[in-house]
């Protein structure tokens, strides 16, 4: 029966594929390489799908995982190169991410394994490649909503259907509480909530764009099945617990949402302004009222973030560089600081603030904070402009600074880390602009096809 049930639901996950690629004007099939990329880093490693080892070598991890990745950065540079892509234009428009990502290259030179930090900054910095292939599609809003739909019909009922229906693919017992907790296609609840969080958020500005007025109105297969899975994922993160998605996604997904509403819409140009206030007003209430720790318990959780105040306090102590840090990706693979940590501290700092601290010091996280302010302007200069796709931006901006708060997302290859690496790049024309160009959106991203991409 069960077998029965996972082969229904890779039935049903073509079916829709099928459906998705026959609506989708302007996507080549170079968005395989985001879509798989994606796939891979919300879920579970290559090698782990496969039923193979992870490698003998922590520094080095699987063969199988690191062929994957270099074959993938290594297509979508190629895909870059037929498209004639104008990389000095993209780094003058970027310059503050590119300054950020250099210092982590450079901190490779005192990492405990500078040839391991390398081979982590080279898959790390291949994120950018892989959002590029996206970005310099014809139509690279129609681009970014497909690879996030697909990944989102696939691995959240398939989650589903593991925790079911093979346990021992979908469950585990926690190394902290000892608790059976629920994961999914992922390896840890924290991880499925992120997979849903990015994959969910996605769907739904896919739905929304989809049921506007004028829209061409698929079959009843494609009209039910975006709110069903859907439904899918707030079961999921209720079964996960993972409050921090549960608050970014109903935070995204309301920002997303809210600005279809006639009086918000007219008003997107002073989004981040009120935003601001928002944030503004909550610190002063909580100076005031303490309305934190309101907050926080009401979400089930205690003023220590479910034990990360413990981890970070240990992780301070510790006596890494304050100034330049331990190197890129580093820390967690040298012995020196390992011994000093308790057993209950296990490969993350649960802050992607502080794991960029320990990276790079002071200098590390003074770069993050000027890429982020940088970042938050494009993006207000955008909403400014208008169109969804500007709110969508806002909204990955608003829940990646939030979630960073109790998970590493900053340089660390998460696909939260990847879309805020895409809100941050540049801002994608409106699809109309895009479809008029009308090349052969089937083939593989020949030369002849013309970004629709402006740097702002």
């Amino acid at each position: 029966m069960s077998h029965l049930i996972l082969f229904a639901v890779l039935f049903g996950f073509w079916s829709l594929l099928k459906k998705d690629q026959q609506l989708r004007d302007g996507v080549s099939n170079a968005i395989w390489i985001p879509t798989l990329w994606i796939g891979i880093t919300a879920s579970r490693p290559l090698s782990t799908w496969f039923g193979l080892s992870g490698g003998s070598d922590t520094l080095e991890g699987s063969p199988m995982d690191r062929l994957f990745f270099l074959v993938m950065i290594i297509a979508a540079f190629v895909v870059l190169s037929r498209r004639r892509f104008d990389w000095g234009r993209l780094i003058a428009n970027n310059w503050a991410l590119f300054i950020f990502y250099g210092f982590l290259l450079v901190s490779i030179f005192w990492a405990n394994s500078t040839t391991s930090s390398f081979k982590r900054w080279f898959k790390e910095f291949g994120n950018i490649a892989v959002i590029l292939v996206i970005l310099t599609e014809v139509n690279p809003l129609q681009a970014l909503r497909a690879v996030f739909v697909r990944c989102a019909y696939l691995l959240i009922p398939l989650s589903i259907v593991f925790i079911r229906y093979f346990p021992e693919l979908g469950r585990r017992y926690s190394q902290h509480s000892g608790n059976m907790e629920a994961t999914g296609v992922t390896f840890q609840k924290n991880a499925l909530g992120t997979m849903i969080l990015v994959c969910g958020l996605m769907l739904l500005w896919d739905w929304l764009e989809r049921s506007r007025p004028g829209q061409v109105r698929g079959s009843r297969l494609e009209r039910w099945a975006p709110p069903i899975v859907l439904a899918m994922g707030a079961w999921l993160l209720i079964v996960s617990d993972s409050k921090t998605s549960m608050l970014c996604f109903a935070l995204g997904g309301t920002i997303i949402a809210a600005v279809r509403l006639p009086v918000l819409r007219r008003r997107i140009s002073a989004l981040g302004i009120y935003t601001l206030a928002v944030v503004v007003g909550f610190f002063l209430l909580d100076w005031m009222f303490g309305i934190s720790t309101s907050v926080i318990t009401s979400l089930g959780r205690d003023m220590t973030f479910t034990g990360r105040t413990d981890v970070w306090r240990e992780l301070l102590n510790v006596g890494t560089d304050p100034v330049l840090g331990t190197g890129f990706m580093s820390f967690w693979d040298d012995a020196r600081y390992q011994t000093l940590l308790p057993e209950w501290i296990a490969f993350s700092a649960h802050n992607g603030y502080l794991e960029v601290y320990l990276a790079g010091g002071f200098v590390g996280v003074a770069l993050l904070t000027m890429m982020i302010l940088a970042t938050g302007f494009r993006i207000n200069r955008s909403l400014g402009a208008g169109g969804d796709y500007a709110v969508v931006r806002f909204a990955i901006f608003v829940i990646t600074l939030i979630a960073n708060f109790s998970e590493s997302n900053f340089a660390c290859m998460t696909p939260l880390g990847f879309l805020f690496l895409l809100a941050t790049i540049g801002h994608a024309q409106p699809e109309t602009a895009a479809i008029s160009a009308r090349v052969p959106v089937r083939s593989w991203a020949g030369a002849r096809q013309k970004p629709a991409v402006n740097w702002t």
